[in-house]
């Protein structure tokens, strides 16, 4: 076999031009000695491999499917888009939203591992509202949201409604079990659910806001209001715990920090990347 064609199919990038026959040998060169390592290492000292092998399998299969079906995928969906460069947003959607059962499933065996089951089950949930929204709205987040009377615009992009609405539910689904008593962590739960869903849903805001939603501007507008009242809203019912350095260190007081600031970073990044491309555009 020659390096060009091991290339091919270590990193099956062109898929159209792999035979069905090279793209079975793509997936087993990942998957089988994963698969035989798990299987020897489990009749050998017995630890959770074959869970663990089930769960790869889940989180590969996305991969998998795609590399089988892409012609049925291409004729579906339209992988590549006419108006953009790169993939349409349909595919791209129904391609995050594939991944989100394997990502819960390992992050509850996880947890369960180190016995956190309650806080793995927290950020697990973080995941179901935007894959479901990915994979379900396509009729949202879809290529036609990028034009507007034959102009190209933003879009309902869903590389970036999908990880804010992520974002928002880690961090406040984590907050949860800081709070000292059971009617704060239901208020907070609430308000964490209801502003990852109001994340997936601009197409309901582009009808009663002023401004464009699918423009950069109007997307950027829409952002900071929401983090904005959801900041009010967390500050409201988290009061001073949010701040407060004074407690022992856990892994629950580890994760929350890091959540809150990894958002306030990736916030900041991605609204700065959207502003330098709408003042060079």
């Amino acid at each position: 076999m020659s390096k060009s064609k091991l290339f091919k199919l270590l990193v099956p990038l062109d898929v159209k031009s792999l035979s069905m026959k090279d793209r079975i040998l793509s997936i087993s060169i990942y998957t089988l000695p994963f698969t035989l390592f798990s299987v020897i290492e489990y009749f050998f000292i017995g630890l959770f491999t074959l869970e663990l092998l089930l769960i790869f399998y889940i989180l590969f299969f996305p991969i998998a499917y795609y590399l089988l079906a892409y012609e049925k995928l291409e004729k579906k969906y339209k992988i590549y888009s006419d108006i953009r460069f790169g993939n349409t947003f349909e595919f791209f959607s129904k391609m995050m939203a594939s991944f989100a059962p394997g990502i819960i499933l390992l992050i509850l065996a996880f947890s369960s591992i180190i016995d956190k089951l309650n806080l793995g089950i927290l950020i697990s949930f973080s995941f179901v509202v935007p894959a479901l929204a990915l994979f379900l709205r396509t009729d949202v987040f879809n290529d036609k949201s990028c034009l507007k009377d034959d102009e190209k615009i933003f879009g309902y992009n869903p590389i970036r409604y999908g990880p804010l609405s992520l974002i928002i539910g880690l961090y406040g689904y984590i907050n949860v079990l800081q709070l000292p008593d059971m009617r704060m962590k239901a208020l907070l739960f609430t308000v964490t659910l209801i502003f990852q869903i109001l994340f997936i849903v601009p197409d309901q805001f582009n009808k009663i806001l002023p401004f464009e939603v699918r423009e950069i501007k109007g997307f950027l507008k829409l952002t900071v209001i929401l983090i904005a009242f959801y900041a009010v809203s967390c500050f409201l019912i988290q009061g001073n715990t949010a701040i407060n350095f004074s407690r022992t260190l856990s892994l629950e007081y580890i994760l929350r920090h890091i959540i809150t600031w990894s958002t306030a970073i990736i916030i900041t990044v991605l609204l700065l990347r959207q502003i330098k491309k709408m003042n060079s555009s």
